[in-house]
């Protein structure tokens, strides 16, 4: 699977390697997810369908703090070659920005049909946790550790990267996967998915 860190667009932390949209929307849509620029979701170019219902299962805040559509990172994301090759949909979100003192940037998608097959699955869910993790922590010294843990009711690959974001990604089922990194001491990532269902 080709390098996806194009993906991660919105932050500073990542380098951008893919095609980007025409106009990128603001940072954010600065409203609880539910509310999106794209009610009934969009295309890209490639065909990556832009799917903010995917967002409706993440919880709305945590730690007091609310998580929002990310339009900025979806409008590059729609249209990123490398992620329409392995994806259907995508959507994605965030907490803040990099330099406040937590801050996280949430990804999730549906892998195609052809990626979910018995066969490739590990292959294609074990290339995207390490390409992701290597993108997140472009920017913050290189991945430092990876390692799998038990978060909650979920097994959830975590790295490290040596300049102290933490990389989180786990499968949802059904061919779902859920990334994000971030930092600051409340570990926004973590507490995420300890509230996930």
């Amino acid at each position: 699977m080709p390098v996806l860190a194009a993906l991660l667009v919105a932050s500073a932390a990542v380098a951008a390697c893919g095609p980007t949209g025409p106009t990128p929307a603001p940072q954010s849509s600065d409203r609880p997810i539910g509310a999106t620029p794209w009610p009934a979701g969009t295309i890209g170019q490639y065909g990556l369908h832009i799917d903010p219902s995917l967002l409706a299962r993440l919880p709305q805040t945590i730690s007091a703090l609310p998580l929002v559509e990310d339009a900025y990172s979806e409008s590059s994301d729609m249209d990123n070659a490398d992620l329409a090759k392995n994806f259907d949909s995508f959507a994605a979100a965030s907490i803040g920005q990099i330099a406040d003192a937590d801050w996280l940037e949430v990804a999730i998608g549906q892998f195609k049909p052809a990626m979910q097959s018995p066969d490739v699955w590990p292959d294609e869910y074990a290339s995207w946790v390490e390409q992701y993790a290597t993108g997140a922590c472009s920017q913050a010294d290189a991945v430092s550790g990876t390692g799998k843990q038990q978060i909650g009711d979920w097994t959830v690959d975590v790295s490290t990267c040596a300049g102290g974001v933490v990389v989180y990604t786990l499968p949802l089922g059904n061919g779902e996967v859920l990334s994000m990194f971030g930092a600051g001491a409340r570990d926004l990532g973590r507490k995420l998915i300890q509230i996930l269902y």
